[in-house]
């Protein structure tokens, strides 16, 4: 008895110290993440314009959401550049590191060259596509001028002309992609390349003696081996395509878009806060961002359990 004593005593020490070692941690998360949660939550259920008083509505901003079509153009936008972006780039990083896991010449600096977009600094990168698709000096109209000069020169009856980029609707979320794409199709490589270097090379010899080619390979040796890096990346590039904002807010230096055409959930949410100062509808849109990542998320994990493979 004495002895079980004396267990129970040393478990619950070394237990108290662990959580004393956490505490800094908890604190700062309680403060910076779990306090803004639950007083967002409260905000939204409050008509607020900041400088006056607020009213309790209920669910009322809730409801005011369904009626605003400025919403639901935000989030067909958002919608849009995730299921434009979020698969182009895991299958453009898939593409990318099977070559750099291949012997090439070059490759520690090919794995530089990938990686430096995703660690530029968003602001700066942003600024520089702004100049890229600039209408009168940009570097794209550029080469569409190289390329109609070209097609003059060699007597073909095609003429390109110069794109207003940033002033035409129907790029706004493609350009958008454009820049998501480049950023971060860099680090998902890098990602995917780490779980490559980790599948045991007795697969692939196993595989060609049965006399497999290589798209049988990649098939089915190398993509059921990568499936658990694939599931980690379509999550959080599914979580951080919903979060786009500073890239329109750059490129389109603090407007939505020619006709709201950029305008995501994020930047509605700034806009109504911070533009309109209508706290509680925004905490309202954040909570309905917040419920469509969850659920969505949520599906992707239960849909993980039929194509993920954690063996080898």
């Amino acid at each position: 008895m004495h002895i079980r004593s004396r267990y129970l005593r040393k478990r619950v020490r070394t237990s108290l110290e662990a959580y004393l070692y956490l505490l800094p941690a908890f604190v700062i998360l309680g403060v910076f993440t779990f306090y803004p949660v639950v007083r967002a939550f409260q905000i939204s259920l409050y008509r607020w314009p900041v400088v006056g008083p607020k009213t309790f509505v209920g669910f009322g901003n809730y409801l005011k959401l369904i009626g605003d079509h400025k919403f639901w153009m935000a989030l067909r936008n958002t919608a849009y550049y995730v299921v434009g972006s979020v698969p182009l780039t895991l299958l453009l990083a898939i593409g990318v590191a099977v070559l750099l896991n291949s012997r090439i010449r070059g490759r520690v600096i090919a794995r530089v060259a990938f990686f430096i977009p995703y660690i530029t600094p968003m602001v700066a990168a942003t600024v520089v596509w702004q100049w890229i698709y600039n209408r009168d000096y940009g570097l794209l109209n550029y080469f569409i001028k190289l390329l109609d000069d070209l097609f003059r020169a060699v007597g073909l009856h095609i003429r390109l002309a110069p794109v207003n980029w940033l002033n035409e609707p129907q790029y706004s979320i493609p350009l958008l992609i454009v820049i998501g794409v480049w950023q971060y199709v860099g680090y998902q490589a890098i990602i995917l390349l780490a779980g490559l270097q980790n599948i045991d090379r007795q697969y692939y010899d196993a595989a060609k003696v049965d006399g497999a080619n290589a798209w049988h390979l990649f098939r089915h040796i190398t993509v059921p081996l990568l499936t658990p890096q694939i599931f980690f990346l379509l999550i959080i590039s599914m979580i951080g395509a919903f979060q786009l904002f500073t890239q329109v807010f750059i490129l389109y230096q603090g407007n939505p878009g020619p006709r709201y055409s950029a305008m995501t959930i994020v930047f509605y949410i700034f806009q109504k806060a911070f533009y309109e100062y209508y706290m509680g509808l925004a905490s309202a849109a954040a909570y309905v961002l917040f419920g469509i990542i969850f659920v969505l998320t949520l599906i992707q994990f239960r849909l993980s359990r039929r194509w993920v493979f954690y063996g080898g």
